[in-house]
Parts: structure tokens; sequence; C-alpha cells
């Protein structure tokens, strides 16, 4: 069968630039905007903090280097919204995952499905909640990593790296459809490693080790060394690294345990570099992460927004929730520089396996038992949880051919290829009453092969030598086939089946940036992005009967994107700034809905976004200050009314206002550097679904502020110790849910919210020893 086709609607310059005036005339009030956002009230906030500004080079816009348009460039020279976070600084901050990392990002969210591991990203407000494949894409270096479709629980599932050789992180804002592909429509995030050195010996060794309230200790190692196996030729790095964060949610009912959600990952990386000419360099990297938590980190709510299990970091489980995430990852990257451009080929596999259990309400287990005689269940039971397991198996191949930079163009042509096979395995059964034994209610096994193939490139034109015109363009199609086996008393359809699928999309770019002093940056972007439509179950029933909205599948969504910007220096280049305002209008939303018994998937109503983001730092002497901030106004144009979604709803999980102040002092202490800092990290509310949605309801995310310390010395052979305090006052405020429409469904039937609690204050001590 073929998916529905999504028409691309044409990118012109006219309405790019109409669009620009239009942002101008807004972004003109933005620097007074964005000041009320560092005064935000801790009644109105919700955050997320950055690190103190010598940390977050990013801000400091002369001098990071970046590689977001697939060259190394100063980022002041890049016409986007684009930040970096140093792996350093993450590491005197305490941050131990991806939650914490994109803490520091105003207009960034990490939407958690249960814990480390589990969840989507979430950038620019591009998000329907429960979503069916990711809009944010997560990339090590140039490979991306996890799946990219709703068979593979991509949208649940997402890599989520500890610090392992990790050198920063880049945060690319708005969509990057033309260079990264699909699944970048709100944008992209980009572990930038440590690459091996081929001039001398060196290395590393660090811990962190911390206490929790509610939880107890946490306590990490890690470790990195670098040999040249021929000078200046070849060297291997190899890294390290083991981390236990302790849990901090109750287990009670069946199953009680404290620390129920408790979390070891270990991982090891292994990079090979080797230059044999000057001209050709050659690497081969390795890498294995294994996380392993002993369940969920939520607890029950209802949908006023109270905790119904004795406690608000309380969970009523039947059943424990084991969690596992397994990331193997290889890739080969071979350079060649030609003088007059440079050939990249980046060939990759990678095995994710994601295994999880999860338990359902007991409002639940009461209905199936109810309800059981009549599907030829005669014992009831005693727990109903589901047992899942989601394999990947991911090839990626890339040529990219890029040109030196030109006193008239520069130009990058590429070609991109990419094979998923995903293998799922889906049992949902209960222990019986009495034991032993179990019932199972459905039993699945799903595969999927998702096929993709590309060719993009893009041409600047240097107009004059303060005048640049950038277009881009990417022309993608792809190949899907479903295959599903299922039985079952609850079985959506049983005896299985096979489905297959072809589809295509073209996204496009153009930019023209104004450089008129080597201080002063305009810009002004168009771009579109996508995500591909797909293949589900021809459901047959579900426990209330047939389902006339069911089909077998869903076309692709996208989005057009106006961005208008300026990035400056003054005083000498003691103060940046950066400053950007956007309109997004985003197409045929991709939507869950949820029946009592299956899933499906329906493009319904389009949305729009508008917003403005700004960052600055100042730098004299001895103090450093630093302040980012992001206005995000995010909702639907004509709503679903199929699914209770009204015109003019606010899109899921992003706040109207966000934003982070910093200042450090460095001092001398006996003779050492030494520096004391202060972060706080604010937001307004979030909501959590759509007001009304009839198989999603919402919860509504209270406004936050948390408030970081930390100091440091700096010794004279490198070694670093710094101190670090997060969440200072203690503040213990919802902050996510559980991003499963399933779970959420049952809310709406009288089962718990689950919800994400803000972690208690964390007191701690990281140190880092050079050699």
């Amino acid at each position: 069968m073929n998916a529905h086709r999504v028409v691309t609607r044409r990118l012109c310059v006219q309405r790019c630039l109409a669009h620009a005036i239009r942002l101008l005339l807004v972004s003109a009030a933005a620097p007074a905007a964005m000041a009320q956002t560092s005064t935000l009230p801790a009644s109105s906030s919700t955050a997320a903090a950055p690190p103190s500004s010598s940390n977050k080079q990013a801000v400091t816009l002369s001098e990071v280097m970046v590689t977001a348009n697939r060259r190394r460039e100063p980022e002041r020279e890049v016409p986007m919204h684009v930040d970096t976070v140093q792996a350093t600084t993450l590491q005197q901050l305490g941050a131990k995952n991806l939650n914490d990392y994109v803490s520091y990002q105003p207009g960034v969210f990490f939407a958690s499905a249960g814990g480390t591991g589990e969840g989507e990203l979430v950038m620019r407000g591009v998000s329907t909640g429960n979503q069916t494949s990711p809009t944010v894409s997560l990339y090590i270096d140039d490979v991306p990593v996890g799946g990219s479709t709703v068979y593979a629980a991509s949208a649940t599932f997402l890599f989520d790296p500890a610090l392992l050789d990790l050198d920063h992180i880049e945060f690319l804002y708005g969509p990057q459809g033309t260079l990264y592909g699909a699944g970048s429509m709100g944008g992209l995030v980009k572990y930038v490693t440590v690459k091996p050195d081929l001039s001398g010996v060196s290395g590393s060794v660090g811990g962190d080790i911390s206490n929790t309230n509610r939880g107890g200790m946490s306590y990490s190692e890690h470790a990195s060394i670098n040999l040249p196996l021929v000078k200046d030729k070849a060297a291997v790095r190899v890294s390290v690294v083991d981390q236990h964060v302790t849990g901090v949610y109750q287990a009670v009912g069946e199953t009680p345990a404290g620390g129920a959600d408790r979390t070891h990952t270990k991982g090891a990386r292994v990079q090979l570099e080797v230059d044999p000419i000057d001209k050709l360099t050659l690497n081969v990297t390795a890498m294995a992460q294994k996380i392993t938590a002993d369940g969920l980190s939520m607890g029950d709510f209802n949908l006023q927004g109270q905790p119904i299990s004795g406690g608000p970091y309380n969970r009523a489980l039947n059943h424990r929730e084991p969690f596992t995430q397994t990331l193997q990852l290889y890739s080969f990257h071979a350079g060649y520089d030609f003088d007059w451009a440079t050939l990249d080929w980046i060939s990759a596999y990678q095995n994710f396996v994601n295994h999880s259990v999860q338990d359902y309400p007991d409002s639940f287990l009461g209905l199936l038992n109810l309800l059981g005689p009549e599907f030829g269940l005669t014992q009831p039971m005693s727990s109903l949880y589901v047992d899942s397991q989601y394999t990947v198996h991911k090839t990626s191949q890339e040529l990219r051919l890029t040109s030196r930079k030109g006193e008239t163009l520069d130009w990058l042509l590429g070609l991109w290829a990419n094979r998923e096979d995903v293998w799922e395995q889906y049992t949902l059964q209960g222990d019986n009453l009495p034991p032993p034994g179990a019932t199972v209610l459905i039993q699945q096994n799903v595969n999927a092969r998702f096929e993709e193939y590309a060719g993009y490139g893009d041409l600047t034109w240097h107009i004059n030598p303060t005048l640049d015109l950038t277009v881009g363009a990417r022309a993608s199609g792809n190949t899907q086939h479903l295959a599903n086996m299922e039985e079952g008393p609850f079985a959506g359809s049983p005896g299985g089946f096979r489905e297959h699928v072809k589809d295509q999309d073209i996204t496009k770019m153009i930019t023209l940036t104004w450089r008129p002093t080597d201080k002063d940056s305009y810009y002004m972007r168009a771009s579109t992005g996508y995500r591909p439509g797909g293949l589900q179950a021809p459901i047959q029933s579900t426990l209330l009967g047939p389902n006339p909205n069911a089909t077998s599948t869903f076309g692709s969504d996208n989005l057009e994107s106006y961005e208008l910007g300026y990035k400056g220096s003054y005083l000498d280049r003691h103060l940046n700034v950066g400053i950007d305002g956007y309109d997004i209008e985003w197409h045929h939303m991709q939507l869950y809905t949820f029946t009592l018994g299956n899933a499906i998937i329906q493009n319904a109503g389009d949305a729009r976004i508008k917003g403005l983001e700004m960052q600055g730092s100042y730098s004299d002497g001895s103090w450093e200050f630093g302040a980012s901030g992001a206005y995000t106004d995010a909702f639907t144009n004509n709503g679903a009314p199929q699914l209770g979604i009204q015109p003019d709803a606010p899109l899921p999980y992003s706040a109207k206002w966000a934003g982070t102040l910093s200042g450090k002092y460095k001092f001398m202490l006996a003779g050492t550097d030494a520096y004391i800092g202060a972060v706080v990290r604010a937001s307004s509310h979030r909501n959590a679904g759509f007001d009304g949605d009839i198989s999603d309801p919402n919860f509504k995310l209270p406004g936050f502020m948390f408030l970081d310390f930390n100091l440091g010395v700096n010794l004279r052979n490198g070694t670093n110790i710094d101190f670090y305090v997060r969440n200072a006052l203690n503040r213990q405020v919802p902050i996510g849910t559980l991003n499963d429409e399933a779970v959420n469904f049952l809310a709406t039937v009288g089962g718990p919210m689950l919800v994400q609690m803000s972690t208690p204050r964390t007191v701690g001590v990281a140190f880092n020893v050079p050699f």
C-alpha cells in the first residue's frame, strides 16, 4: 500500500523575507522581554539552569568552533542558533544523564518515559506529547544513534550517554533536514568526542561522589589514556566509565522497595586514528554502553496534581519494573584532502537494545478481571504488566565532498543511505491468583525494516565580503516493510499480517547572512523539515468493538521555519550576545489515538510555533556572568476535534518562558586558582498533553526555579576538584509525566498518572587528575 503523501510546500525567497521582516519587528523588543525571563518569580518558573559562563563556552561567540554545518567553523559565523556545553562544565555541575545535560538549555526539554534512557527530546516546542517518532535527532560525532521510526519505539527509548570521553555537546536549534535528514524537525543534539592525539602519551582518571536527599550515595569513576603507536602517524585512545546513581522513589504495595529507580551505567570507548600520509586520515571507533535501572523514576498522581500513593515519590507496584539499555556502536571515518575539497566517508553499524517491564495499575487490573470471563479467561490475576524488548540493527553510509572556503563560492555535496531492522517482542500478561503461573493476554512479534536514501547539498555565494547567500536541498526516499504475528484473547489483529510502503520528500533551506564588521553578524533563514509516515497494524477490534478510524498507513508530517537572528561582540569582546526570532508552521501532525486495547496513529491538524531566544555573556577580570532565555508560543491551528483537541490549544512540553542566569568569581586560594559560582534555572508552567484529549489527558506541570552552587580549585599539576550543590533549596515539584499513551489513557478511567519529580537536593564532589 502507498502511504498518504504530504505535498511539500514551495519555499520562496519572498515568503522568507516577509516573515523575516515581521520577526524583526517583534525581536526589536526582545532584549527587554528576555530581561524579564531572568527575573521570573519562583512561583511562575520551570527550569533548566546553565553552567557558569566561563564553562558554558558557547556564549563566547568569537571563540567556539562547531560542526553544525558539517564544516568546522566559529560559532559566531554559523547563521542559526547553535549552543554548546563543555563536558568539563557538566562534570563540575554534577550532571549525570541526558535530563541533566539539557536542563541548562532554555527551549530544550527531555520528556521522560520513565528514567535514564527512556524518553524523547523536544526543541522549540515541536512536540505532540506522546510522539510517533523523534522530532530531534541525536548524533555521536557524524553518526546518528538510535531508531528512526515508531516500530523501534524511537520516541520512547533514547540513547542516554554517560560522560564517556566527551569533549562537548552541540545544540542545533530549528529544522536541520537539509544536512541531517528526517527526524530533525525541532533541532539536533550532537555529542562531540575527544579525538586521539598523535603527538604524545596523555590520560586522566577521575570520579564523583554525591549524596541525594531521600536517596543516598551515588558514585562514578572514569579513566582515559592516549597512546601514540607511531609518532605523528597513529594513536589509540581508550576510555571507560562506571556510574552508580541512587534511587529516590519508593515502591509500595505488593513489591515494596526503597530506591526503586537506582541506576547503573557502564561503558567503554576505543578510538584508533591512523594518518598514513599528510592528506589522509583514518579513524576506527568502537564503543559500548549499558544502562541498568531497577525501576521507573515516577510517582503516582491524580489528574488534579495530587500524589495518591502516600507521597510524591511513591509508586504502587504489583510487579517490579527493571529496565536495560545496551548500545554497541562501530564506525569508520576516512577523510582525504584534495586541496580544492575534502572527501569524507562515514560508515557505521549499531546494535541498540531496550528491554523494559511496566506494571499496570490496579484500576485496569480490576477491569480486566471483570471482563476476563467474556474472553475465555477463567482465572483472576494478581498483577498485569507489559514485558517488551526492542532490538534495532542500524547500518548507515555517508559520502560527503566539501569545498575549501573560496572568495566567491563554497559548496557541499553528499549521499546518504540507512537501513534499520527492528525486532519487537511484546507481551501483555498477568500473574495468576493464586500463584503459580501467568496468563498471556497479548503476544506480539514484529519485524520492521526502514531503508532510507538521500542526496543533499548546499551552495554559498559570497556576494561581497560582507554578504553571503546559501541555498540547500535534500531529496530523500524510503521503503518500509512491516510483518506482525499477534495472538491472545485481546489481540487487535490476530494471526498477523505483512505490509510495505514507499515514500519520498524534499527539504529545503535558504539563508542570507550579513557581516558588516568582524564583530556583528545578521542572518535570515528559511528551512523545512519532516518525519516519515509509516505502517501500522490494521486493527480489527478493540475491547469495545471495531475501530472505524484505523488504517494501515499514516502520512508524513512536515514544517516550515522562518528565522531572523543576530550575533555580536561589544566592549572589546568582553560582552557577547546572540538573539533570534522564529516562526514555525507545522502541517499534518502525527497523533496517537488510544482506544481500550489498542493504539492507532492519525494525521490530524496543524500547529504554529513562534518564539524568541537570547544568549549573552560578560567577563571582566575575575567576574563572569551568563544569561540565556527562550520564549515559546506553541499552539494548534485547527485542532483535532475527533480527538477532543481544540483550536489554539497549547502544544505539550513547551513553556512560554524559560531562562538561566549564572555568575562566577575567580580568585587565588593559597597560591592556587579557585572559583565560586551560582546558577539559577527557571521556567513557566508546561502542559504534558492537550486539554480535552479523549485518549491522552493533560497533566499541568507547574513552573519552578532551581538554584545551584559550585566551587572548585585547579591545582598546579592540572588536577581539578569541584564541589557542587544541585537544587540547593530542595524544591520538589513535578517536571514531567510518563511518555506513554496507554498508561495516560488509563488515567481517564481512574488509574494514576505517572509523574517525574525534580531530583531532591544533591551535594557532591567531582575530581579529575590528568597525566
